[in-house]
């Protein structure tokens, strides 16, 4: 009879921990990041409706579901630029709801998505970037983990076409000065010029007379 018993604890044990095991987590992690009032880490500095909402603690979850539900209406409605308004503020309220997170990367991708290739702010963009990751680390919800690798792999594509652009801009620039710079006639003012400059003179007088010379014995007078 123990030993049935036993076998019948063991059994039941064995069980839950399959379950656990496999079981794939409908709800997601709470997602708290180190809010400060600096900008980097801020969401939103619009001040909370205490008049509407109330004060303290239960007044900015108050307002941060409702901003939430708002955000959500907009995303909805593809008004990305308001989703993120909102939902900027329902996280700076709220930073551990996780759902308020995913719902303002999505937002700010949207807005990303519909900005000009040289409209992009960068800030921005690394601000997306930042919030994907966090969603990717401590979201329990497998959906939404997929969701943020996804963004982050495109988002990765975008970043390294900025920086080949940039890299591009800037090698133009150093060319287009190398030009110019090679267009100008140096001139010695002073026996304390360089070498260089002396040489580039010379080189500069012996062009000319041999243009010269060229033009006389073409017969063309001055």
């Amino acid at each position: 009879m123990i030993k049935r018993k036993k076998s019948l604890y063991s059994l039941i044990i064995a069980v839950v921990m399959a379950a656990s095991f496999f079981a794939v987590p409908a709800l997601a992690d709470v997602i708290s990041p180190s809010i400060n009032d600096d900008e980097a880490t801020s969401y939103s500095r619009e001040p909370a409706n205490a008049a509407f909402f109330g004060k303290g603690i239960s007044g900015r979850m108050s307002e941060a579901s409702y901003m939430r539900f708002g955000g959500e209406q907009a995303l909805l409605e593809g008004n990305f630029k308001e989703a993120y308004r909102k939902l900027s503020k329902a996280v700076q309220f709220d930073p551990g709801d996780p759902t308020g997170h995913v719902m303002l990367a999505r937002a700010m991708t949207g807005i990303l998505r519909k900005s000009k290739y040289s409209e992009i702010d960068r800030d921005f963009l690394m601000r997306t970037i930042r919030e994907w990751k966090q969603i990717q680390r401590h979201d329990a919800d497998q959906c939404e983990q997929f969701e943020a690798r996804d963004n982050l792999r495109k988002l990765a594509k975008v970043v390294k076409l900025i920086k080949e652009h940039d890299l591009a801009v800037s090698l133009a620039k150093a060319n287009e000065a190398k030009a110019k710079l090679a267009d100008k006639v140096p001139t010695v003012e002073s026996k304390d010029k360089t070498v260089v400059a002396e040489e580039s003179l010379v080189e500069t007088k012996g062009k000319a007379l041999v243009a010269e010379k060229a033009i006389k014995s073409d017969g063309v007078t001055r």
